[in-house]
Order: C-alpha cells, then sequence, then structure tokens
C-alpha cells in the first residue's frame, strides 16, 4: 500500500479543496521533483575518465539503469595495452664464402612495431664476432628503426660451415630474446708451404726450409709482417713490394733455438681476403726420454718400485752421463747400461708414508748430461685406493 500522505495533492485534499494557493504549492513540487529526476539520469549516464597506469590504459563506462534506485549499477571496463614489439628484418645473414683470417661486415636491422619503447637490456656476442651501433639501455620509440653491426673475424682454418649466434634481449613480453645468426664458409684465399717447420740444433741454420706463399684467387699482396716466438725465426722482406707470390728465406738464431724448442712463425699479409699466416715450427731436441713422464699407479707406503728411464740421443752423438738425482730424494738410481747412443736407467721409488688424506706423491728425475744440458722427468705416484 503506497503511503499518499506524502503526495503534495492528497495533502491539499485533506487541508479542503483546492485554493490557488494550494494549486501553487502543487505545482512548484512537481516542478522541483522533475529536476531531480533530470540530475539523477545524467548523472548516471556519464562516463567515468580513463586512467592510465605503465603501459595499459583502463576506461570505465556506467551504463543507465530503468530498475530501481536500489539495484546495482553495471561497469563496463576497457583495458588497452600499449607494449614494445621487435622486428628483425633478416635474423638469419649468410656472408658466403669468407677467406681464412680474414673480416667480413654486416649489420642485422629491426623496428619497433609496437605501441611503447622498445628498451634493449642486454646484448650477447660470441666468439670471433664484435658487435657496435646497439647496446644495454638504448631505447627506440614506437616506429623507429635500428641496426645491430657486426665484424666477423674468420679462423685459421677452412670450414665448410660455421654459425654464429648472437642475441638482443628486450622488453618486448612476446619476444623477449631475440636470435640473430651468421652463417659462412671459410676458404684458403692464400696457400703456403711447408705446413711445419722442422729445426735441427746440428745443421747449418737450424736447416730452415724457405716459406713459400702464394695467392690462390689472383689477388696481388704484400707482406706487412714477420715475426717468431722470442724472435727465433728472422726474415728478410719489402713491405712495399706486391705480387702473387713470395718464397722468403728464415734465418734461425743458433742461441735461442735450443731454448725455443716449439713456437710458431707468424706473417702479416695485405691480401684482402687472408691478413696473416702461421707456421708452427719443431726443434729436435738433442736427447728423447722415454718415458716423457713417470707415473705410477697402487703404490703402497714404505714398499718400493723399480721403473726403467731410457736416454737417446737424437743425433747419435756419443755422451756420457754426470748425475742422476731426484728433487725430492724420491727416487734414485739403481743400475744404467749404455747401448750404442742411448742409456738404460734403473731406477728406484721410494714411496712415503701418507700424511693425512693425500693421494698422491709427486717428484722430478733429473738426469745431467756431461758437458751438457739437463734432462728432467715429471714423477707422479698414486696411492692405491687413494
Amino acid at each position: 500500500m503506497i503511503d499518499d500522505s506524502r503526495i503534495p495533492w492528497a495533502i491539499a485534499r485533506r487541508r479542503g479543496g483546492d485554493s490557488p494557493f494550494d494549486l501553487r504549492l502543487l505545482a512548484l513540487c512537481l516542478l522541483a521533483a522533475a529536476l531531480m529526476m533530470g540530475c539523477r539520469n545524467e548523472a548516471s549516464t556519464a562516463k567515468a575518465p580513463a586512467t592510465q597506469s605503465g603501459d595499459a590504459a583502463v576506461q570505465a563506462v556506467q551504463t543507465p539503469s530503468s530498475g530501481p534506485a536500489s539495484a546495482q549499477t553495471p561497469v563496463e571496463v576497457q583495458v588497452t595495452v600499449l607494449a614494445a614489439k621487435i622486428e628483425v628484418e633478416k635474423p638469419v645473414l649468410n656472408l658466403g664464402e669468407i677467406g681464412t683470417d680474414s673480416k667480413r661486415s654486416g649489420e642485422f636491422r629491426f623496428t619497433n612495431t609496437g605501441q611503447a619503447p622498445l628498451k634493449i637490456l642486454q646484448v650477447h656476442s660470441c666468439c670471433g664476432v664484435a658487435t657496435r651501433g646497439v647496446k644495454a639501455g638504448q631505447e627506440y620509440a614506437p616506429g623507429e628503426k635500428g641496426a645491430l653491426e657486426f665484424d666477423y673475424l674468420a679462423g685459421s682454418l677452412p670450414v665448410p660451415t660455421v654459425t654464429r649466434e648472437l642475441r638482443l634481449q628486450t622488453n618486448d613480453p612476446e619476444q623477449p630474446i631475440v636470435s640473430l645468426t651468421i652463417k659462412a664458409s671459410i676458404v684458403r684465399r692464400v696457400e703456403y708451404a711447408p705446413r711445419n717447420l722442422k729445426l735441427f740444433l746440428k745443421r747449418e741454420n737450424a736447416g730452415c726450409e724457405d716459406i713459400t706463399i702464394r695467392s690462390l684467387d689472383g689477388k696481388p699482396f704484400s707482406i706487412a709482417g714477420f715475426r717468431s716466438t722470442a724472435n727465433t725465426i728472422s726474415a728478410q722482406f719489402d713491405p712495399n713490394a706486391k705480387a702473387t707470390e713470395f718464397v722468403l728465406k728464415p734465418q734461425a738464431d743458433m742461441e735461442k733455438v735450443p731454448r725455443n724448442v716449439r713456437g710458431i712463425i707468424s706473417i702479416d699479409l695485405t691480401h684482402p681476403e687472408c691478413g696473416n699466416v702461421r707456421v708452427p715450427f719443431d726443434v729436435l731436441p738433442e736427447f728423447t726420454v722415454n718415458p716423457v713422464h713417470l707415473m705410477v699407479f697402487n703404490l703402497r707406503p714404505e714398499q718400493p718400485v723399480q721403473r726403467d728411464v731410457w736416454i737417446l740421443s737424437n743425433y747419435r752423438d756419443d755422451f756420457e752421463l754426470e748425475s742422476v738425482s731426484s728433487q725430492k730424494g724420491t727416487i734414485k738410481l739403481i743400475n744404467k747400461k749404455k747401448v750404442d747412443n742411448r742409456y738404460q736407467l734403473q731406477v728406484e721409488i721410494a714411496v712415503p708414508a701418507r700424511e693425512g688424506s693425500d693421494t698422491m706423491v709427486a717428484d722430478v728425475l733429473e738426469v745431467k748430461i756431461k758437458d751438457g744440458d739437463t734432462v728432467s722427468i715429471p714423477f707422479r705416484g698414486f696411492y692405491v685406493g687413494g
């Protein structure tokens, strides 16, 4: 039942009649009620202002309701996410054939196709590749382009297919890590001989051979530099001379050769696809030791072990032994026998008691050649159960 006591015309009737004053009061009450209903409807159809947080724009809309005032008003929420997006033009680049010891440059182009700034978090390179143009912390606006430039340095050996991978770590939510691949085929553009240089202590100029360097693609070049380990080997050359073939005559320093029995000769070239060639060298030492390393397993404390060691003259020279000993006294000579240009040594290893958790004993056997150098033989022994 509706209580009509609050309605203006009901009030007027109860007071007795329709006087002009009562009619005017009724009209004013109806006008006020209409204005209030209009304001309420206008507020219910107004849209809430859009708000932004980070890269997301959120918009709430309140729709009008025809039901009772006490009913809940539905709210529609619209979310727009603004994110960065990296798009690489060519993620795989094939450089084709590259000469050994040469450099090839290139670039990976990319674009930020997203609606938020693209940030580079990290640039990951790999061996033989130097990068530039893009670094960590760099940002690209929406639509902006960029390029990761690189220099690839080929190795000294031919390889049919070589692959190198670079990576860009970004704030792209769909692709946080982008893989960029470099492919190439390493080939020889320059050949040289000999591949290895054999040197000898008892030969003139250590028996050095001539080194021949020749262009395989017909492109002329110059010799830009010549160096070797400890300057043991040198060679004369004219850096202004240009040709497709050179013959170098190495010179050995006979005082340095015995102290540098292994090393590398490095020759710099101006060939566009071969900047350097390397020739290893080996010196035949005066003596060869067998075994080179003395190694014994299953040692038991205070139980001596005997082994044979051979000393051979590589140049077939007669020689004598002056002494045989070890640095720590663990090894001693028991017997020696000379056969032509070599010695057979019988040595005894005195196994010391184990100390704590030790599993190994080490020493160095030293054989002094009369009027010559000392030959050193490392020893490693391992306890049983160690």
